[in-house]
Order: structure tokens, then sequence, then C-alpha cells
């Protein structure tokens, strides 16, 4: 239990730095990173890389399975970060949906038509790091096309007209 609090934590911190962290900064030269559109999340990634990561197939069968701990990232009317843990579901090859009562994550989504996503796999007993976390940061956007929605529907009895139904955008690793 306590190694599941502690990654829970971990995954809290990296969320609020993405949350709070749009101005990424160059530790070199202690500059803006504005024009190199790598955000904070992208570039601790690419020292992480090859312990942390599903893809996006992988992460989709890995939330079908409810397998692991999601972090939903958003950011508060007042621009402060909010952080809440969720189970969403998966819907597609493209789309993760959240069924969520009215709550401030929710009116974030519905307001800001994006969040971000950690989802961590975690096997405390294993014997290498990369197989006690398997997981990734996702960019989602909120899903609006309505015949999009509908489709889904068909094939997912779990979307329901309180669902929240997100495309993924992109999968990183976790950094």
């Amino acid at each position: 239990m306590k190694k599941y609090i502690a990654v829970i934590m971990s995954a809290v911190v990296a969320l609020s730095l993405v949350a709070c962290g749009e101005k990424a900064v160059d530790n070199k030269t202690n500059t803006d990173n504005k024009d190199n559109k790598q955000d904070v999340v992208s570039l601790a990634s690419t020292y992480t890389n090859r312990y942390t990561n599903l893809d996006q197939k992988a992460l989709l069968e890995e939330i079908a399975k409810y397998s692991g701990v999601t972090v939903v990232a958003t950011t508060n009317v007042d621009g402060t970060p909010n952080i809440a843990i969720f189970t969403p579901a998966a819907a597609g090859d493209n789309h993760i949906v959240f069924n969520l009562a009215p709550n401030t994550t929710k009116d974030n989504v519905l307001r800001e038509k994006v969040a971000e996503m950690v989802f961590d796999k975690t096997n405390p007993t294993a014997e290498t790091k990369q197989e006690r976390h398997q997981g990734a940061v996702v960019k989602l956007a909120l899903e609006e096309d309505q015949q999009v929605i509908e489709e889904l529907k068909k094939s997912n009895d779990f979307i329901s007209d309180i669902s929240l139904v997100c495309k993924i955008v992109e999968v990183m690793p976790i950094g």
C-alpha cells in the first residue's frame, strides 16, 4: 500500500509540474524554450524513455483491463492546477472515456477542451524497474464531433450522456 501511495504522490508531483509549467526553460541557458516547443514532460522523458513506456495500443489495453492508476491534470478557471485520480475506460483505437459526476475536473475539461493524464501500471514485486512501472503521459483533447461520439457509443455501452470522451493527441513516456 505504501508503494502505491508513493507512486500516486510521484504522479501528482509530475502532473503539478505539467499543469504549472506552461513555460519550459532551457537549463543550460536559463532562457525560455518557446521556439523549441518542447515541454517539461517531453524534456524529462528523454532521460527515462527506456523504462516507463506504453505505446498507445498497450496503453489502451491496460486501461481496458483497469490495471493501473490514472491521474488527470487540468487547469482551473483561476489558472491554478487541478489534479484528480479517475478510472477511465478505453474506446476504440484513439479515445479515453471518463464517466464523471459534476466536478471541477469535468468543468475544466469542458471549458479548456484539453487535459493531461498519467497512467501507471505497477508491479511492486517485479525485479526490474521496467517491470515495476509501465505507463505513459497522455495529452487529451475533448472529442466534440457528435458523429464520432455516436459511433463510439454504438460499440461501447459504458459511454453515456454524462461521459467525457477525449481523443488521444499524444502518448509520451513517463519522465
